[in-house]
Order: C-alpha cells, then sequence, then structure tokens
C-alpha cells in the first residue's frame, strides 16, 4: 500500500473522453471476467492470455486488471459500479507503460487496437502545488509508479501510487515550530470508532480523544466512502498527536474479530473492520510527521480494560488504548520498533 496523489485530468475532446470511457469500461468487464476466472481456479498466466485476446488487447493492461480482481478474491461473485482504469508500474518503461507522464501537467494513455494500432490520448491534468515535485521525478522515471483513472461523478481523476522514497523525500515535512516533548499515543481500532490516549514517558495518562463513524457499518454504505472515512479520521488524530507533543505510536497487531452469528448488527460491524487497512494508513501517515510506529504483539489489553475502565472513569476502548500504552512503555522508551 503506497501514498496516493490525486490530479484532475482536463480532456481535451469529446472523442479522447469517448475513447477514454470505452478503455475503462472494458476493464472494469476485465476485472469482473478476471475474478470469474480466478474462482474456477485458472492460472494467473492463463486469465491474463484471456483477457488479452477477448477484452484489452494489452498484456499490462490485462496483468493490471488481473492484479485489481485480486483485491476482492474473498468475494463470492463481482459487479463493480462505475468504469476505471489502473496500470502497474513498471520500472523498465520509463515508471509505467500505459499511462505516463509528458510533464507535470500532461500525462499520455496508451488506448491498445485489435489490429495492433494503438491509440495515444495526450490529457492535460492538475495537480496540487504540493505534489509538482514529485510528479518532475516521475517524468521519464527510473520509479516505477501505478497510476488509475477514476470517475467523481463527471470528472475524470488521476491517482498515481507515490514511491515511499519520493513521498518521504518531498511530503514529509512538518511545522517549523513544532517542538516535540516525546509523548507517546496508543491507539484502539474498532469498527465503529477510533480511541487514542496520550502518555508521557513514565505512563502518566495525559490527554484522551476519540473519533466516531458509526455510519461506515451501517448496511449499504458505500466501501470506498468508508475507507476514506476512516483515513480521515487517522489523520485528525495523528496531527492532533503530533501538535501535541509526540514522538512515538503504538497500535497492537491484532486479527479480525470472529463473527457472532446471533447478532447480524455485530457481524456487519465485524466485516467492515478493516484492520490491514489502519495498520498500512498508519505506517505511510507516521513517517510524514517524522514519527516512530510500534506495532506490538497482542496483549489482550481489551480484556483487561474492562475492570481497570470503571477505577479511571474512562470507557471501555479508550482504557484498552491507556493499558497498550502502558504495557508497551519498556520497548518504546529502547526504541525498539516492533
Amino acid at each position: 500500500m503506497r501514498p496516493t496523489i490525486k490530479g484532475k485530468l482536463i480532456l481535451g475532446s469529446p472523442s479522447d473522453r469517448g475513447w477514454l470511457l470505452l478503455l475503462m469500461r472494458n476493464f472494469k468487464d476485465a476485472i469482473e471476467y478476471a475474478h470469474s476466472l480466478m474462482k474456477e481456479g485458472l492460472s494467473h498466466a492463463k486469465i491474463v492470455k484471456l483477457l488479452t485476446s477477448r477484452i484489452l488487447n494489452n498484456a499490462h493492461y490485462s496483468h493490471s486488471a488481473l492484479q485489481r480482481a485480486k483485491l476482492y478474491k474473498e468475494q463470492p461473485y463481482l459487479k463493480l459500479k462505475k468504469p476505471q482504469l489502473f496500470s502497474v508500474g513498471k520500472r523498465c518503461e520509463k515508471g509505467n507503460r500505459n499511462i505516463r507522464f509528458l510533464s507535470t501537467d500532461a500525462v499520455n494513455i496508451k488506448v491498445p487496437s485489435a489490429i495492433g494500432r494503438h491509440k495515444w490520448l495526450v490529457v492535460k491534468v492538475r495537480f496540487g502545488e504540493r505534489y509538482i515535485q514529485i510528479i518532475e521525478q516521475l517524468i521519464n522515471s527510473k520509479f516505477p509508479y501505478g497510476a488509475g483513472i477514476y470517475l467523481k461523478g463527471e470528472r475524470f481523476e488521476l491517482h498515481v501510487s507515490v514511491p515511499m522514497e519520493l513521498y518521504r523525500k518531498y511530503l514529509n515535512k512538518v511545522s517549523r515550530f513544532y517542538v516535540p516533548c516525546g509523548h507517546i499515543a496508543s491507539f484502539d481500532f474498532n469498527p465503529d470508532r477510533a480511541n487514542m490516549v496520550i502518555v508521557d514517558r513514565e505512563g502518566n495518562l495525559l490527554d484522551a480523544k476519540t473519533e466516531y463513524f458509526p455510519e461506515v457499518t451501517s448496511q449499504g454504505f458505500p466501501k470506498e466512502k468508508g475507507r476514506d472515512v476512516r483515513m480521515k479520521v487517522l489523520v485528525r488524530l495523528v496531527d492532533y498527536a503530533h501538535h501535541h507533543g509526540v514522538t512515538d505510536y503504538i497500535i497492537e497487531r491484532l486479527s479480525k474479530p470472529k463473527t457472532k452469528t446471533a447478532s447480524k448488527v455485530a457481524n456487519r460491524k465485524i466485516a467492515n473492520f478493516a484492520l490491514h487497512e489502519y495498520v498500512e494508513h498508519m505506517r505511510t501517515l507516521i513517517p510524514r510527521y517524522s514519527g516512530r510506529l510500534h506495532v506490538v504483539g497482542s496483549i489482550y489489553a481489551s480484556m483487561d480494560a474492562i475492570p481497570l475502565s470503571k477505577k479511571l472513569g474512562l470507557d471501555i476502548h479508550t482504557t484498552s488504548a491507556y493499558l497498550l500504552a502502558i504495557r508497551s512503555l519498556k520497548s518504546v522508551n529502547g526504541h525498539q520498533c516492533l
């Protein structure tokens, strides 16, 4: 999981718009077809060959469609709502074979043809000023970068997966007026909330903060929108911790809870509990604030938090985050990132 930056595509003509939409619809169909072929047990090489001959007419697009289909491999069937396009990064092809930067404000998009007469669309793109230095590094790049095109209403967006080296070099910047105090932040993640406590190096509780997002567990709530809500919550919490003197961040290495057959609501919440998503985003986010992330082994803080929560006057989840911080003090003070 890499950091992603987004830009706005500006298509110059109705013809270019039509070609791009056709390619995106074909790519969407290819993802769904690849998903069904995976369920049949076909090899990856055979799937790529079938996608190339029947839908996309391009082996690299077919390989990229298969990689997207793998994201849904746990689902029994797949029906995507919107067209999309994605091309996996390739170092030996100037960073990307099919969606390639020409300049900081233009991108080349390959539209394959069944008879070999491939068409290239030259499309204008606008990124925020803070991303321009990164885009300059990706032009004729030795860094492989994934690039995807998605529809947001009537607008086309270009999403670029930024190599971590460039992200840390150009976006890992914090306020010059900030002086770190060496405090520790500990987190407790749940399907509908994220709890954080801040303690000092001696384990004294300094602050506690909880962000609630119950809407993401409701039936029919869009998966991508739920992911966006959770990621924004983490950004707010980490930013708050950073500006309150935190340098070390603790999260627990856990597995997804088991479903509870007696409760449909609980089962839906657990199904939406994207723990891996939390961890990977924290790995990306913390370096931006020049912090240290400590992923500690499971210490069952939630189980022991029940009796302690009454004594502290805190809810169980906040108490669980506090216990995680206390039990991890020794390794954190030794700067051992587990």
